[in-house]
């Protein structure tokens, strides 16, 4: 409150307190009081003088106090000296407090920034300051989108204001703020809000911690975590290939070898079931070349899908006879096919490294003389097939790992086999957009199920 008194007031109360003390009146007053001796009953003169004089410093007293006073208020100098001790005692625990939080904010190593209900900086403290370059004054009443946003991420917090002001706190998000010099800093914030008396909304505060040295150390952390990675699975990988490129080299070189120094003692059977063991080893040394560039080129992004339309029952039909007839371990393989299973779109090459890895691996471990399932249906969204084997199995515990690259079940003892098979099939089911499921039972068999999204264009529908 503003406390002022004009000159031309206080002469006139002056003015007219002398009149009012000075008039017969006041004399009489003064007379039945008693202060007036008798004597001067008979010279009212005399006691008008006494008591003009009694009133002049009384006037001057009592200007002077108010003059002492109104140049306190005017210099806005403390009135604690006329204030009761309980109000100057919590005055003085007030402005401790104030000092206190003061202190906080401009030492906390945080950034807390205060914003009225429309979203405008009110608070700054000083560690805003250190990290954007920009002092309190300059940020003043300013909107923090006007200065330290990226424009991807404005809409983002404006929309933690609207829910701030819609009263849904506390939340929290990540952005980057940018400082004066164009540097960038990624900011972790906490928002919440204080309410008044009434539990409306009066300020939003927000604290923000600088980790852009933890993002830059969690990032580097990672690539340390993929090199290691790599580099085992680089030893893993020349450890089994080379074992695994050994086995079926190996069995080509004996057979070739066989025929060349004896054509003449073996029969046709003979010499058919040893071309047909170098087919079996050739078409594996093959399998193994198309996962290894398979998996590079997912690993490196050069994994094209070109769908087109495919007659799925020549194309499974294909897949068939690309398996070839080990002497060593002979199987039955069943074909079936639902009826309105005509043309899909698809990717030849991607589905055939699919078909060829689960065919193949149901083959390796069954015994010999089983029953291979091979089963295609559709319906009018979607393609499925199913490799069911009578095999050995998969154990459970195994089950969430086998499409990881190298890895190999428990109960395959010493059968071959590189571990890359699954995940081959698995990248390529999920570039087109589908899903591959296993159900298993050692000792029982095993069941891979492929389910791919694609229009299924019927024979008997016409379109073709």
């Amino acid at each position: 409150m503003t406390h002022s008194i004009q000159p031309k007031n206080l002469l006139a109360g002056l003015g007219l307190a002398l009149l009012i003390l000075s008039s017969p009146i006041a004399v009489y007053v003064w007379r039945l009081m008693g202060f007036a001796p008798q004597a001067a009953l008979a010279h009212p003169l005399l006691l008008i003088t006494i008591t003009n004089g009694f009133s002049i410093l009384l006037l001057i007293g009592i200007y002077y106090r108010f003059w002492v006073r109104l140049t306190q208020l005017e210099q806005g100098d403390d009135n604690s000296k006329f204030l009761s001790p309980e109000i100057r005692d919590r005055q003085q625990d007030e402005w401790q407090e104030q000092n206190f939080v003061s202190v906080i904010l401009d030492t906390a190593n945080a950034l807390i920034t205060v914003l009225d209900k429309q979203g405008r900086i009110i608070q700054f403290n000083q560690t805003c300051e250190r990290l954007t370059g920009y002092s309190f004054e300059q940020v003043k009443g300013k909107y923090i989108w006007d200065l330290f946003l990226l424009p991807e991420d404005i809409e983002c917090v404006k929309t933690i204001i609207e829910e701030l002001q819609a009263c849904h706190f506390p939340n929290e998000h990540e952005n980057y703020w940018i400082a004066r010099d164009g540097t960038r800093r990624l900011i972790s914030w906490y928002n919440t809000v204080l309410l008044d008396d009434n539990s409306t909304l009066k300020y939003l505060i927000s604290i923000g911690i600088d980790i852009t040295e933890r993002q830059q150390a969690e990032k580097m952390r990672r690539q340390l975590e993929r090199q290691q990675e790599l580099s085992q699975l680089q030893l893993r990988f020349f450890s089994l290939v080379s074992h695994e490129f050994r086995t079926p080299l190996s069995t080509i070189l004996a057979s070739v070898q066989l025929l060349q120094l004896c054509p003449d003692k073996f029969s046709p059977d003979k010499k058919i079931r040893n071309l047909q063991r170098i087919e079996a080893a050739t078409q594996r040394l093959r399998q193994m070349l198309d996962n290894i560039l398979t998996i590079n080129r997912a690993e490196t992004g050069q994994l094209d899908f070109q769908p087109r339309r495919v007659n799925l029952a020549q194309f499974c039909q294909g897949i068939l006879a690309e398996i070839p007839h080990n002497p060593d371990n002979p199987y039955e393989l069943n074909l079936v096919m639902q009826a309105d299973c005509s043309y899909a779109c698809l990717d030849e090459q991607l589905l055939r490294s699919v078909l060829i890895n689960l065919l193949t691996n149901a083959i390796k471990y069954s015994p010999p003389d089983t029953i291979i399932s091979f089963r295609v249906t559709c319906t009018t969204t979607e393609i499925s097939f199913k490799v069911c084997d009578q095999g050995i199995g998969i154990y459970a515990d195994d089950i969430p790992h086998i499409f990881e690259p190298f890895y190999r079940g428990k109960n395959i003892d010493s059968i071959p086999g590189s571990g890359l098979g699954l995940t081959v099939a698995q990248t390529c089911v999920i570039v087109h957009g589908g899903n591959i499921s296993v159900t298993s039972e050692p000792g029982v068999g095993t069941t891979f199920t492929v389910t791919i999204p694609g229009e299924v264009i019927s024979r008997l529908s016409g379109r073709v």
